[in-house]
């Protein structure tokens, strides 16, 4: 059992996985709460993949996605620029965050949301949402142009 972060669409999704750079350095400072990561924004992966079946989607195409290193708001704007794109040619994207279980039976959140009001923060938040938590709920966000 684990969280999962996955994008849904009509459209298929192009596949986004940085280079490696091995001169990339990140450092935690956990009294204060905080990572430093040379500032680079690429870090995150979007991997086309199968179907999950515990998804109540309708959408043809998925793919995970993974932060690489850790959350930072730049990452999340690249991010939105990729789904930005997406959206050029689908109708709408929609972004989840799911207790993989397989179970079935899970509570499903959605929420509505224009690419042009999504914000780094709203990502932010879909991350940190506690799925695992009972009730186990999914949540969705519904991203249109």
């Amino acid at each position: 059992m684990s969280t999962l972060m996955l994008l849904a669409s009509d459209a298929p999704l192009q596949e986004f996985y940085p280079p490696p750079d091995f001169d990339f350095t990140v450092t935690f400072y956990i009294d204060e709460r905080r990572t430093e990561d040379s500032g680079r924004d690429d870090g995150f992966a979007i991997i086309p993949r199968e179907r999950v079946l515990e998804i109540l989607s309708e959408k043809r195409y998925y793919a995970s996605f993974e932060w690489l290193y850790t959350y930072t708001p730049g990452r999340a704007e690249r991010v939105i620029a990729y789904l930005k794109e997406h959206l050029k040619t689908a109708g709408e994207i929609e972004f989840w965050h799911v207790w993989q279980d397989m179970d079935f039976d899970h509570r499903v959140r959605k929420a509505e949301i224009p690419i042009d009001e999504l914000s780094a923060e709203d990502i932010q938040e879909l991350e940190q949402l506690e799925v695992w938590k009972e009730p186990v709920t999914d949540y969705c966000y519904v991203i249109r142009n």
